[in-house]
């Protein structure tokens, strides 16, 4: 914890209006969240004239979904973060006579499920012609992130893309399709 003290009771105020820090983010490729602020001053003579986003690891480059010193709310590209990590995002605010003042916000992301072991039978076979089995077991996570879901796909040897089977389908020992 850092902690500035100032003579100064006139001090730019940097709040955050709208973000909740208990929540766990999906390091999701495409998608944004968006935490919301104020910056005002005491002293009705005074301005804003400066409001700066940084990141405190210093290596999450492109994690602002806009310029630092864009106005309310600034967005944070999920794609660009890490599962499992905890950002400190610091938003400070200088007045028309330079002094200064910032929060910290956390932002911490989620990660996937681990321990556990995926089978499925027969190894190879043909998309709505072979019955396939799917085994899972030992999966474990955070206990707000239960209960667990699967998508289960297929891909073609020329095609990049997923085609779904089944979508979200609840964690149980075993699943049987074509």
């Amino acid at each position: 914890v850092l902690v500035s003290v100032s003579s100064d009771q006139y001090m730019p105020r940097a709040t955050i209006t709208g973000f909740d820090e208990s929540v766990k983010y999906n390091p999701t490729e495409g998608a944004f969240t968006a935490i919301y602020f104020k910056a005002t001053s005491p002293d009705p003579d005074r301005t804003i004239e400066q409001t700066a986003w940084s990141v405190g690891d210093g290596q999450s480059a492109g994690l602002l979904g806009k310029p630092s010193g864009a106005p309310s709310p600034m967005l944070v590209d999920l794609g660009k973060t890490r599962p499992n990590a905890v950002y400190r995002l610091k938003l400070m605010v200088t007045d028309s006579i330079g002094s200064t003042s910032s929060t910290v916000v956390s932002l911490t992301t989620n990660g996937p499920p681990t321990s556990g072991t995926f089978a499925v039978a027969p190894y190879r076979g043909t998309a709505l012609e072979t019955e396939f089995e799917f085994l899972l077991d030992g999966w474990s996570d955070d206990v707000d992130d239960y209960p667990l879901t699967y998508t289960y796909g297929y891909r073609l040897v020329q095609d990049a893309a997923l085609t779904p089977l089944v979508a979200d389908q609840y964690a149980s020992a075993w699943f049987l399709t074509t």
